[in-house]
């Protein structure tokens, strides 16, 4: 899949001119967009996006009949979603159509999952907004410990929506040696395990390993646990909480880091490789920035800078100690990662290609 991350105008080397009106122009059309993902995100909900899919041009009418939505909320919801481009709109007939690449975008590729996990998310972040407004402007720190429910689901909605099972599976195939010691039967390591789904996929994919996974957060580890059971693999997965900087056991064949190394506080103390058996190594997944702040100013870049600045930046600077260095940040990039990779004693360091992979996958060796 690829995304558009053209640069916009303030990487120009002769910005355009702006005024006043332009300002607010664009404030106008951020406030429509931010409502306008709730809209989609309800267009889920009700089975607004289904009843439309590959029906060809519908009345409002025909709309509320088919997904059982009143036709007043329909006439309201066509003409924003219309306005935003999702859908095409005839004057002469009234009518209004969902075309194919929005209903797969939408219905099966992974845009209506992560709309879906991103809004349960945003319900977490403003039912305490007032305290993480008042965190980010004095010491920064916001841990995922103040976060609620909404969110802690929020976010698992959006791993498995950005790294379905058989990206992780991929991943760690394409680490031949590492695999091969897994088939035969080695031990992993997955740090900032969450409720832990990619845990459990390398579990369900290498049947013959062990796997530990350890999250800082009680809560997400009870979760955990409770998931294992429930896959039929507590017998050989198991979950404990504990920090990234003082992980639990040694010997393994691979530590892993599911888009968490952002979140922690000493991100190079948490790479160090003194877990490793001899011949392991280090699977770190995260965001696929460029390496130059430049190269980020579009609009998948201005998305993951905002979260950084919201979740992941807080949560790390919540972790920091009186020496600790600047949080790594969300979107840090492999060059930034491979210098800290190399500054936690790994000598190796190799960009996987993955299959259909949204993500980087960064493989390290000692």
């Amino acid at each position: 899949m690829t995304i558009n991350t053209a640069p916009t105008a303030a990487v120009l080397d002769q910005p355009p001119t702006i005024t006043v009106d332009d300002v607010m122009g664009q404030l106008v059309t951020e406030l429509g967009a931010s409502l306008g993902v709730l809209l989609t995100d309800l267009g889920l909900r009700s089975g607004i996006w289904e009843a439309m899919a590959d029906a060809g041009p519908l009345s409002v009418k025909e709309i509320a009949d088919a997904s059982g939505v009143p036709a007043a909320i329909i006439r309201e919801w066509v003409r924003s979603q219309s306005a935003a481009g999702y859908l095409r709109y005839d004057p002469d007939t009234d009518r209004y159509e969902l075309p194919e690449a929005v209903a797969i975008a939408l219905l099966a590729a992974p845009g209506g999952a992560t709309v879906g996990a991103c809004v349960e998310m945003l319900q977490s972040m403003m039912s305490n907004y007032d305290d993480l407004a008042l965190a980010l402007a004095t010491d920064g720190r916001f841990g995922w410990h103040q976060r609620n429910l909404h969110y802690w689901h929020g976010a698992d909605r959006l791993t498995q929506a950005q790294l379905p099972a058989e990206v992780i599976r991929s991943a760690v195939d394409a680490m031949d040696s590492i695999a091969a010691t897994l088939t035969a039967g080695g031990a992993v390591l997955d740090v900032g395990s969450g409720y832990g789904f990619p845990t459990l996929c390398i579990a369900d994919r290498y049947p013959a390993s062990t796997i530990l996974g350890v999250d800082y957060y009680a809560v997400s580890v009870a979760e955990a646990r409770e998931r294992a059971m429930r896959a039929g693999l507590a017998d050989r997965v198991t979950f404990e909480t504990a920090s990234a900087t003082d992980l639990p056991g040694s010997g393994y064949t691979l530590v892993t880091f599911f888009d968490s190394l952002h979140d922690f506080g000493e991100p190079v103390e948490a790479l160090r490789a003194r877990v490793l058996a001899p011949g392991g190594a280090v699977l770190v997944c995260d965001n696929d920035a460029g390496d130059r702040v430049a190269d980020n100013l579009n609009p998948i870049g201005r998305m993951y800078y905002a979260v950084s600045t919201l979740v992941c930046t807080p949560n790390a600077l919540a972790q920091h100690g009186p020496h600790s260095p600047e949080p790594l940040g969300t979107y840090a990039g492999a060059g930034r990662i491979s210098t800290i990779a190399k500054e936690a004693g790994f000598s190796q360091v190799h960009r996987l290609e993955v299959p259909g992979a949204m993500n980087l996958f960064l493989d390290l060796r000692p």
